[in-house]
């Protein structure tokens, strides 16, 4: 079903939600899940109630610095990554330059940054919320609570129908929140610091395998 109506977004390349249930002859609910499942997996776009298919990108089209490393290599940095193993073992072990692991690592928070981005662009434009705003290192970020994840944003999102978080909503954001606060014990995590948080939320409650899967699937 899924692969399906992925084929026909790309036929339709840009689309409203009732154009694709009036061709699909679909239920507007279920076809509404499917279509978030495709924009999580980031085969979609949405933005002003449009769809929009995305032609698949090869990762060293964004990032050039893939082009000079073997799969291999690269694949041996995201394990590494996933393992939390520090950039001066890692640039050792693979006798390459310690700025260049590092900037496999940026590269790879960055990923996972806009990655749940995307999700919470969808969730927001579908149940606006107020943002918890929350500083850490003197700087500002802003922090969203859906579906038992907290997400966070460089920028502020705005809307006339923001709502507050219930009570039970506001007693699980504590909870994690508390987690990212007792994680960024070190001064070095003032740069970069929202890919680093974004990095601390994507790691929570994960195994390696788990790390892994998910950072493969979303560089190939």
């Amino acid at each position: 079903m899924t692969e399906r109506i992925l084929q026909l977004c790309k036929r339709l390349n840009k689309f409203t939600l009732d154009e694709i249930v009036t061709i699909s002859e679909i239920q507007a609910d279920e076809l509404s899940q499917i279509l978030n499942e495709l924009i999580v997996e980031n085969k979609l776009s949405l933005e002003n109630n449009i769809y929009s298919y995305k032609k698949k990108q090869n990762i060293s089209d964004q990032y050039p610095i893939f082009k000079y490393y073997p799969k291999a290599t690269i694949d041996f940095l995201l394990r590494c990554f996933c393992e939390s193993v520090v950039t001066t073992k890692v640039s050792h072990i693979l006798s390459i330059g310690e700025p260049q692991v590092q900037k496999f690592y940026t590269i790879f928070r960055t990923i996972i940054y806009n990655w749940q981005k995307k999700l919470l662009d969808n969730f927001y434009s579908n149940d606006p919320q107020n943002a918890r705003h929350r500083v850490f290192f003197d700087k500002e970020v802003y922090l969203y609570f859906y579906d038992g994840q907290v997400f966070i944003s460089k920028n502020l999102l705005r809307s006339k129908k923001d709502k507050p978080l219930t009570g039970q909503d506001k007693a699980d954001f504590t909870t994690i929140y508390c987690y990212i606060s007792r994680n960024l014990t070190h001064n070095q995590n003032v740069h970069n610091l929202e890919l680093k948080i974004a990095e601390m939320i994507w790691r929570k409650g994960k195994d390696f395998k788990s790390m892994y899967a998910d950072l493969y699937n979303l560089i190939n």
